[in-house]
Parts: C-alpha cells; sequence; structure tokens
C-alpha cells in the first residue's frame, strides 16, 4: 500500500509562532574531526514533551559540503523553530575516505542521536533524516541496508521513524549515468561490481522492502535520471511517496540548488509535505 500524505492535511498545516532557536550544541560522535554533529533546539522549551528528530545530511559528491555552511545552518535553524529537534551531521569525505566510510559515519551518528538525544528534548523513537544529492543516497542506503545500523545495536525500523531523501540519481550505483554522475560515484566508491551493488538502496530495498522505514522521495523534474530513480526506489517501497518538483526555465544544476534551498522554506509546497511527514507519521517500531 502506498504511503500518501492528505491534502487535507497539507493544506491545513499551520506551523505555530516560531521561537527563535537556540545557538548548537557541538558534539563529536567519533574520532575524526568530520565525525561531528550540532543540535539545534527551539529557544523556548517544549512544555515537556519530547519532540521529533530530524537529522540533516548535506550533499556535495561524497567529497565536498559541511554542516557549517550558511545553508545548512539556515535549514537547520528554520527546522528547528517548528518545535522540533534538528541535527545537522557532518561524515569523512572522499578523498580522504572512501565507501564505506561515508554511511558508516551516518550510522555512527544516528546511533549517538539514537542514545542521546532525550537529553536535549528530542524523541528517539521519532528520528527521521533528511538528506540532499549525496546526502540523499546516503540517508536512502542507511535505511535499506539493516547492517549498517545493526553494528549499533539498531535496525532502520527500530531507529528511523521516516526518511526524506530529495534530489539524488544515485539510488542504483550500477546503472548507467552521465559522465560527472559517474566520475563521483568512481572516486567514492570505485569501480568493483559488487561493491557498487552492495552501496546501492536500491538492491537493498527490493530484498528487504518491509523492513524499510517510510520514505518521502523527492526529485527536480529537469534532472532526468533523479527522477527515474527516484521512481524505481518508490516503486519497491510499500510505504512511500513520489514528489517531482518542476523549476520552469531552469537548468539541472540551477535546479538541483533550488530544491536544496527551498528545504529551508516553510511556504514552499515539498517542505510542507517534509514537515507534514515528520509531524503525522508514528514513532518507529520496538
Amino acid at each position: 500500500m502506498r504511503y500518501c500524505l492528505p491534502l487535507s492535511v497539507l493544506c491545513g498545516l499551520v506551523i505555530s509562532t516560531m521561537a527563535d532557536a537556540a545557538e548548537p550544541i557541538a558534539i563529536q560522535y567519533g574520532k575524526d574531526a568530520k565525525q561531528s554533529l550540532n543540535v539545534y533546539r527551539s529557544a523556548v522549551d517544549a512544555k515537556g514533551q519530547p519532540l521529533p528528530v530530524v537529522i540533516w545530511v548535506h550533499g556535495g559528491g561524497w567529497r565536498n559540503g559541511d554542516k557549517d555552511n550558511r545553508a545548512g545552518i539556515n535549514l537547520c535553524q528554520t527546522w528547528a523553530k517548528a518545535d522540533l529537534v534538528v541535527v545537522g551531521l557532518d561524515y569523512r569525505l572522499t578523498p580522504a575516505v572512501v565507501h564505506p566510510a561515508h554511511v558508516e559515519d551516518v550510522a555512527a551518528g544516528i546511533a549517538w542521536v539514537h542514545n542521546n538525544i532525550a537529553k536535549y528534548g528530542g524523541d528517539p523513537k521519532r528520528v527521521f533524516l533528511l538528506g540532499h544529492s549525496a546526502g540523499a543516497h546516503l540517508v536512502a542506503l542507511v535505511a535499506t541496508a539493516p547492517n549498517y545500523l545493526q553494528t549499533h545495536h539498531l535496525s532502520p525500523k527500530s531507529a528511523l521513524a521516516g526518511v526524506m531523501a530529495i534530489d539524488t540519481a544515485s539510488y542504483d550505483l550500477t546503472s548507467t549515468r552521465s559522465l560527472a554522475v559517474r566520475k563521483m560515484i568512481a572516486d567514492a566508491f570505485g569501480d568493483d561490481p559488487k561493491t557498487l551493488n552492495e552501496a546501492s538502496p536500491l538492491q537493498h530495498a527490493r530484498k528487504n522492502p518491509d523492513e524499510c522505514p517510510p520514505f518521502v522521495v523527492a526529485a527536480v523534474k529537469q534532472r532526468p535520471e533523479a527522477v527515474s530513480e527516484s521512481k524505481g526506489l518508490t516503486a519497491v517501497l510499500p510505504k512511500s511517496t513520489l514528489v517531482v518538483v518542476d523549476y520552469p526555465d531552469s537548468g539541472q544544476l540551477v535546479a538541483h540548488g533550488l530544491i536544496a534551498k527551498d528545504l529551508a522554506d516553510f511556504e514552499n509546497d515539498l517542505t510542507r509535505r517534509l514537515l507534514t511527514f515528520v509531524k503525522n507519521t508514528p514513532a518507529s517500531a520496538k
């Protein structure tokens, strides 16, 4: 059964008066400088009720990007104002590391959140992942391939209430794609077919569709590869929604950047859908 977001709920979504977000709390979840995260929460206490948690995983082709860039900070601060605890997560990057280091770091960050976020007002049973571009690949992989979280005595369904994967063409690393994307994949994952298959969320989702948490998968219309791979992933996940966003008169790279920028705008339709997903999705399974 396809997971759907009721239009009445989307249209009726009202964000409460947003309090200013407090300064983020910096945490090291590993020994490497890149194994770090920031915890954002509203400057106003949440009346004693634990809040849903959103972990933001940035993009950058597995070799660039940072939780502390202006766009990432803006996104985390904005979402924290909507009665959420938000975690901006960094992970080690290529060329310093290659697969599976990136996704292992994401799993370790999730484990830290699961074990510690209650201290910061977050609900460890309502943890959501939000990733863009390479970050979308990583959140999809950690949520479909159980071995990464099993290292921390967790499973995708026990640790994650939902996943929001935004505009990547990399759910199946074995498929044909543009030269630029192939180069990034080769640098971060190599060219061994077995490794590429193991690092493909689509391959894991096909094997264990009922063991995956609910997904919202979005792609921009201007990127046919991203749309095709997003359709392929949602087709095999029983609890998933596909959203295709159109940026008329924009090229692929511009549209790819615009959808990331719009994640910090709660007047944007996709972002409102994602917030509704977080607010309305039940807690993860025990």
